[in-house]
């Protein structure tokens, strides 16, 4: 903390903005015209509407986020995952307010304050004890980019990868070419070599075992070639499918028979599955060489043994992160191991457990409604029966319209999902039950029942 940051009228001032953001999360009156204009414009701007009819005031609270038309809806989408602690939360403005007053709003790889350093031990010194070195960067893409050039560095010549089916990775023209969605990568060429295994079907009892024959069909056709696998222990984009341990076990050691990087993509997981790391719920600490996080972080990095250390001009770039952000996120991952988010016996687990329960209601009263229910932790998903990809649109609109933000998954002819990004730092038992009552509500009104 610098010495404005320490100064008592410093601090002084923070309370009172505190007190002014109190006030405005509590003022109901309506905001000036104009609501369609801003919406009109972002449009016009962008080339395309936004997905909802959405501009936030900038003023919610908790779970909760009041647009700029003065209504107050339940956020389930919380920025495709971004916001876990909600929207104006008193600890997290403290530290960002706290944080602006640096003498710089970005940090880079060449000149680093105190925050940079901060962020890096809080992640490395609670992750596992091969992890021994970290890099920052901005968008989890990124981190992926990051780690990508880590893992072909420390077993080159090899170069090409394998993920799974239904996977994602990021954007970027090379993320885009990892993950399987043809349709990010449209009119783009195809410069990877990228193999892809079947993911985990607790439908098949063969699962595993198909998977792990995939693989070592893989490795033995293409000696020399594999520099590395990409794990995503939970598949975001596909509506939170989940596997065992045992499904992981057997791949990953394999792959280290073989020499291949073990790559964990936690940009979605990282703190939202009732441990820091999925990797630490399943217990693969020892298999990991790399993982990637991001998302709820408000910035990201890629973690990686002492093995992986790139050479000097390999990555860097000029922006690692905001002050802010990097103070906020080390904030975070404090938060969730301070204040009893983790475990067992922690918050996540609770929501975790009253989730499933009211999915699970809901199945039941909606009887033929819900096809499937998947997740973990804070992120949760269930498949609409006869859901196409304009069912589900229409589906998002009117939950919307009730109150409740959402978001899907799914590509090609589906099956689609609705995605619930759970605002797990703060969520209530009753915000949940008033959430599972707006699902219900809008069920019936789409679905007929």
């Amino acid at each position: 903390m610098s010495l404005l940051q320490s100064h008592p009228k410093f601090q002084q001032g923070i309370d009172l903005i505190l007190d002014a953001l109190t006030e405005l999360q509590a003022d109901t009156r309506a905001v000036p015209d104009g609501y369609g204009h801003q919406l009109q414009r972002v449009a016009q701007l962008r080339g395309r509407p936004l997905f909802f009819p959405y501009i936030g005031s900038g003023i919610g609270r908790g779970a909760k986020v009041r647009t700029l038309d003065s209504r107050w809806l339940l956020d389930f989408a919380i920025g495709i995952g971004v916001h876990f602690f909600g929207h104006g939360n008193p600890d997290l403005v403290r530290t960002a307010l706290t944080a602006a007053a640096s003498d710089v709003v970005m940090q880079g790889n060449l000149q680093a304050n105190t925050e940079y350093g901060d962020l890096l031990e809080a992640l490395l010194s609670r992750a596992a004890p091969c992890l021994t070195h970290g890099w920052l960067s901005l968008p989890g893409a990124e981190a992926n980019e990051n780690a990508l050039k880590l893992v072909r560095y420390r077993h080159q010549p090899a170069h090409a990868v394998i993920a799974f089916r239904r996977c994602f990775h990021g954007r970027t023209t090379t993320m885009a070419e990892i993950t399987d969605r043809p349709d990010y990568r449209k009119g783009q060429p195809t410069r990877e070599r990228v193999f892809y295994l079947p993911f985990y079907d607790a439908e098949n009892p063969n699962s595993t075992q198909e998977t792990l024959t995939a693989l070592r069909e893989i490795l033995d056709q293409n000696p020399g070639l594999i520099a590395t696998c990409i794990f995503e222990l939970v598949q975001g984009e596909s509506g939170f499918r989940t596997a065992p341990r045992e499904f992981f076990v057997p791949l990953m050691e394999t792959l280290k028979e073989r020499g291949v990087a073990v790559w964990v993509d936690e940009i979605q997981t990282f703190g939202r599955t009732g441990e820091l790391f999925a990797f630490q719920r399943l217990d693969l600490a020892e298999y990991v060489d790399v993982v990637t996080v991001g998302k709820l972080l408000q910035n990201s990095a890629v973690l990686f043994r002492k093995e992986y250390q790139p050479d000097p001009g390999l990555i860097s770039g000029t922006f690692a992160g905001s002050t802010v952000g990097m103070a906020v996120g080390r904030r975070i991952v404090e938060k969730l191991v301070s204040e009893n988010y983790l475990g067992p016996e922690g918050k996540i687990a609770k929501i975790e457990q009253h989730t499933q329960e009211g999915l699970a209601r809901l199945q039941t009263d909606l009887s033929g409604s819900l096809r499937a229910v998947s997740g973990v932790g804070a992120m949760w998903a269930f498949e609409p029966a006869k859901a196409s990809h304009e069912g589900i649109k229409t589906f998002l609109q009117e939950c919307y319209r009730n109150g409740l933000i959402l978001y899907y998954a799914g590509v090609g002819e589906g099956p689609y999902r609705v995605r619930m990004f759970l605002p797990g730092g703060v969520l209530s038992e009753d915000e949940l039950n008033e959430g599972f009552d707006i699902l219900r509500f809008s069920l019936q009104r789409v679905m007929g029942n």
